[in-house]
C-alpha cells in the first residue's frame, strides 16, 4: 500500500510540474506534418471586443498552414491566423464571418517573412471599428474591416492546427511543422511602440498577455508536441 501511495503522490507532483511549469525561455517543437498534434490553450475569457495576439514562429514551410485558431461554441474558427503558400505571399485573418488578406510580406523583395528565421507576429483587432491589422517583424500591414461583432462565449484556442475539421479529422496540409513560442493574447489592441517592443523580443518592458500568457500558459499538448528551452539562434 505504502508503495502505491508514493507512486501516486510522484505522478501528482509530476502532473502540477507539468501544469505549471514556467515557459519563459521554452519553446513549442511541432516536429512532423500531421492532422493529430496540437496545443491547446486553457484561457478563461468570455467577452472580447479587442484582441492583441502575439506569437513568434520557425519554419521552413512554403506550403499553407495554420498558427492560431480560436474557436466558440458558434464558431469553429472565430478567430483564424492562417499563412496560405508562398507563391501566394498571403497572410490571411479571420475574425467572425469577416476575412482579411494582408498581401506584401515577401520573402525576397520586401524581406518582411522568412524562412528558417524566427519571426514575431502580431494582429489586433477593435470591434468598435472593426478593423483589422498584422504585424510582421514589426511592420505593419494596412488596416482592413472585418467584423463589429463582439467574440462572445467560452472559447478553445489552438496553436498549430485550424479548428475546422472536414469529416471529423483535423487537415494534415495546413498542420503547422516547426517551433513556437512566446504567445500572447490580450484583450485590446496594443501601441505601435508595444507592438515594435514585442519584435525587439525586449521581455523587460513588453507587458505579459492578460488573456494567457506565455511564461505562465495553461495548455494541454495533443500528439507530439515537444517542450524544449528555446534556442537562442543568431536571429531573434
Amino acid at each position: 500500500m505504502s508503495t502505491l501511495w508514493v507512486t501516486a503522490f510522484y505522478c501528482v507532483l509530476m502532473c502540477i510540474f507539468y501544469i505549471f511549469q514556467d515557459l519563459g525561455e521554452k519553446m513549442f517543437t511541432f516536429p512532423e506534418e500531421t492532422n493529430m498534434t496540437y496545443v491547446k490553450v486553457n484561457a478563461s475569457a468570455e467577452d472580447l471586443a479587442a484582441i492583441t495576439i502575439c506569437l513568434r514562429t520557425f519554419t521552413d514551410l512554403t506550403r499553407a498552414y495554420s498558427l492560431f485558431s480560436l474557436s466558440t461554441p458558434s464558431s469553429v474558427n472565430e478567430i483564424l491566423l492562417y499563412k496560405q503558400a508562398q507563391a501566394k505571399n498571403k497572410f490571411v485573418v479571420q475574425v467572425g464571418d469577416g476575412v482579411a488578406a494582408f498581401v506584401g510580406q515577401n520573402y525576397d523583395y520586401y524581406n518582411y517573412y522568412y524562412l528558417n528565421k524566427w519571426q514575431s507576429i502580431c494582429t489586433t483587432w477593435d470591434a468598435e471599428t472593426g478593423l483589422v491589422q498584422l504585424w510582421i517583424n514589426g511592420k505593419a500591414s494596412s488596416r482592413k474591416f472585418v467584423s463589429h461583432s463582439n467574440i462572445t462565449g467560452n472559447f478553445t484556442v489552438v496553436l498549430g492546427q485550424d479548428q475546422n475539421p472536414e469529416e471529423g479529422r483535423l487537415h494534415r496540409s495546413r498542420s503547422f511543422v516547426g517551433m513556437m513560442r512566446d504567445i500572447q493574447m490580450w484583450n485590446y489592441v496594443h501601441s505601435e511602440m508595444t507592438i515594435l517592443n514585442y519584435h525587439r523580443n525586449d521581455r523587460r518592458i513588453s507587458p505579459k498577455g492578460n488573456v494567457f500568457d506565455w511564461q505562465y500558459l495553461d495548455f494541454d499538448i495533443i500528439g507530439n508536441v515537444v517542450v524544449e528551452p528555446e534556442q537562442k539562434l543568431s536571429n531573434n
